[in-house]
């Protein structure tokens, strides 16, 4: 029999929400930036492998979401991919997108065969448990791009809000589905992974909002000091091989301008900015502070080159510096006597010695 409540019917129009907010989103803002396309690209890799009887599927209900979920994901892709500019993002974050989906793989066979029983075994369960795991877990690419991005995102609380409800009106639908008798049993790899998913999202919206955040064209900006509030992101983005990435960032650093130093103007302000953030990206909790720093910063490097120009390049008239020109030709043309005598050889005097 087929579980249908009022939890499940919630969450499918929950996910189907976030869907059209991020859609909308990218659209009235016409950009995608903070947006991440690894974890677009896994939910593709997600809802094809999920959805494996789409065209057998009899309820019009499933039909339509499954379509949904596809389409839309394919749609999301082709906008950031050929329509609206997104952020670039930093090799660790591909090789952490490369992680999950192998990590999955691996993990999926070992799950069928612990948790599925011995009649299910086959190569469309192996793939339904597959999608259950990555879809667990390829959140995380997006929280590691909004930790790292300092642009104004289209990602909001209202698309966190509707994305997370998703998983967490599900497990009380299988919640309701263990204790109702006329109802089949949960799957367990669904309930596992689902715990994990929604623990992520958790963790993340206590993050969201207890910070003291940014809000900038209509996008929300995540702190990088705040993360460090929650208990499981904090313990997965504060790896070793997260912080190197964030120092080692030559995209934030500056091209001009780095002193003997390391930091801006050799005096280590770079470094003292970065003292308190996850990385050169981290986002400060003022937007007016780095725009100040930053005017300042081109107000020294202007009085700085005016101070070693060349004078004769501050007149505008062409007239005046014609004729600072001609004074030095002059000059150099005309040699004082003085220094004649100083330059003539020892023993002549004048040429006196030559003449008859």
């Amino acid at each position: 029999m087929t579980a249908w409540n009022v939890f499940r019917i919630l969450g499918d129009c929950s996910h189907l929400l976030s869907k059209c907010i991020l859609i909308f989103a990218i659209h009235r803002n016409r950009s995608a930036e903070g947006v991440s396309m690894i974890t677009q690209g896994l939910y593709a890799i997600v809802f094809c492998s999920r959805y494996t009887d789409f065209f057998t599927e009899t309820s019009s209900w499933n039909y339509f979401f499954k379509l949904f979920y596809i389409i839309s994901s394919i749609y999301i892709i082709a906008v950031m991919r050929w329509i609206y500019p997104r952020t670039r993002e930093r090799e660790i974050a591909w090789k952490l997108g490369a992680a999950i989906l192998l990590g999955s793989l691996v993990a999926s066979p070992f799950a069928m065969l612990i948790f599925e029983g011995k009649q299910r075994w086959s190569f469309f369960t192996w793939l339904w448990d597959f999608s259950q795991i990555l879809e667990s877990i390829c959140v995380l690419p997006q929280l590691l791009l909004l930790r790292q991005t300092t642009v104004p995102t289209v990602i909001d609380s209202f698309y966190l809000l509707a994305l997370g409800s998703y998983r967490a009106l599900y497990m009380l639908n299988w919640i309701w589905r263990e204790f109702d008798v006329n109802d089949r049993p949960p799957n367990a790899v669904s309930v596992i992974f689902g715990i994990v998913q929604t623990a992520l999202y958790v963790d993340f919206f206590w993050v969201y909002y207890t910070r003291q955040r940014v809000k900038l064209r209509g996008g929300g900006v995540v702190d990088a000091d705040d993360i460090r509030r929650g208990w499981l992101l904090n313990r997965i983005f504060g790896n070793k091989r997260f912080e190197a990435a964030d120092q080692d960032d030559e995209e934030g650093a500056p091209a001009l301008g780095r002193g003997a130093g390391g930091g801006l103007n050799g005096n280590g302000a770079a470094s003292s900015q970065r003292r308190n953030k996850w990385g050169s990206r981290g986002i400060s909790i003022s937007a007016d502070d780095g725009v100040r720093e930053h005017e300042a910063h081109d107000t020294d490097d202007d009085e700085l080159d005016e101070s070693a120009a060349d004078p004769d390049a501050k007149m505008r008239d062409p007239d005046e510096l014609a004729r600072v020109l001609d004074d030095d030709d002059d000059e150099d043309g005309l040699p004082s006597a003085s220094a004649h005598n100083n330059q003539a050889p020892a023993g002549v005097n004048n040429g006196n010695e030559w003449r008859d």
